[in-house]
């Protein structure tokens, strides 16, 4: 009798999680949400089956929230036409092309993790959750930290030492960085996800842009699989970093804060401005031939995000951001450029990309 109450009390429990993965599901459609399909997709009630994991679960389980796998492990993959995974690393050398915008070419916004897992760590932010990281020498000072004993940091200098990046949570890009577990820093992102337009960024992981919380944004929704002129991402930037923490160069800003001081000795720019309107530059200026169509090769920013900008007409709609020479995730390049540095300028300069596309006069 005591072994039938307890099994009763057991089953009424996984019942009532059911019930509750389903709702959360269900509403979830409703709010046009980043996932759908069913719960066992990316969940699972006891991980096990026939005594043992599936091969296609993760095997440093069981999770956190039921899942079968890491953020990794959900988000690797080749991208393709109509897919509804974003994937940000691949096991084989993504097609990248000189720009990663060029036709049949399968890298997404951020780029991809592979070249700093397969090379060098200067390639992509080496986070934790790959394990082919640990075997990485850290690189110093610039973009993320190795688990070995150096402690070079990007920006001021407070980053703990020996602590890797990770994909979200306190030492994270999405999601809430008070939660340290990663999957409780991203809850309600996948389920309650926004695509489009946010212009009005809120303090939960659903409420910024790719789960960046706080961050505005308009979304495309195959995350520039295709990109075009009028099929992209739309950033956020304003014509001053410090004005606006809602801008994409201002999430950057919270690592790399002293990587984008406006003066130092001498005077001037020490590094490369970033939310920088260049509708602010006289009219005969280098960078207004940037102008017409919008580039994706070259993203700029602006001011409103409720739309996709097609053409840019520099007034508040030609922002530079870290991302207009950068990928969040990695690219082949050094420093995550998202071209070829050296093959930028000159004979060599990439069509369509590169810093030509905005100095326009040094080709």
């Amino acid at each position: 009798m005591k072994t039938i109450t307890i099994c009763t009390r057991y089953l009424a429990k996984l019942y009532t999680l059911s019930f509750l993965l389903l709702t959360a599901l269900a509403v979830a459609t409703v709010a046009d949400a980043a996932v759908t399909g069913n719960c066992s997709d990316c969940h699972t009630m006891h991980y096990s089956q026939g005594g043992q994991a599936l091969a296609e679960w993760g095997s440093d389980g069981p999770y956190n929230a039921l899942l079968t796998t890491t953020c990794v492990g959900c988000h690797t993959g080749v991208n393709s036409s109509g897919g509804d995974v974003p994937f940000v690393f691949s096991t084989t050398a993504p097609v990248y092309d000189a720009t990663g915008t060029e036709s049949g070419t399968n890298t997404l916004a951020g780029g991809n993790f592979y070249w700093a897992a397969n090379g060098t760590n200067d390639t992509g932010h080496n986070v934790d959750d790959l394990a082919a990281y640990d075997s990485l020498a850290n690189e110093s000072g610039f973009l993320a930290f190795s688990a070995a004993a150096d402690s070079s940091t990007p920006g001021n200098g407070s980053w703990p030492a020996g602590q890797q990046v990770t994909c979200a949570g306190t030492y994270g890009c999405h999601g809430t960085h008070s939660e340290s577990v990663m999957v409780s820093a991203v809850a309600g992102g996948h389920h309650y996800g926004q695509s489009g337009a946010l212009t009005t960024p809120g303090t939960t992981p659903a409420g910024g842009f790719r789960m960046l919380v706080g961050i505005a944004g308009y979304e495309d929704p195959e995350w520039e699989l295709t990109p075009t002129s009028s099929l992209h991402n739309q950033y956020k930037g304003v014509d001053d970093v410090t004005s606006d923490s809602a801008t994409i160069s201002a999430f950057c800003m919270r690592c790399h804060d002293d990587y984008h001081a406006s003066s130092g000795p001498g005077g001037g720019w020490l590094r490369h401005p970033i939310d920088y309107d260049m509708g602010s530059t006289a009219a005969g200026s280098e960078v207004r031939g940037y102008g017409g169509a919008y580039d994706p090769a070259v993203p700029v920013a602006s001011i409103d995000v409720s739309s996709v900008l097609n053409t840019v007409t520099f007034n508040d709609d030609t922002i530079v951001t870290c991302l207009s020479c950068h990928r969040s995730h990695g690219s082949p390049f050094s420093k995550l450029l998202r071209w070829d540095y050296m093959d930028s300028i000159g004979d060599g300069k990439v069509t369509g990309g590169g810093c030509t596309a905005c100095h326009t006069s040094k080709n």
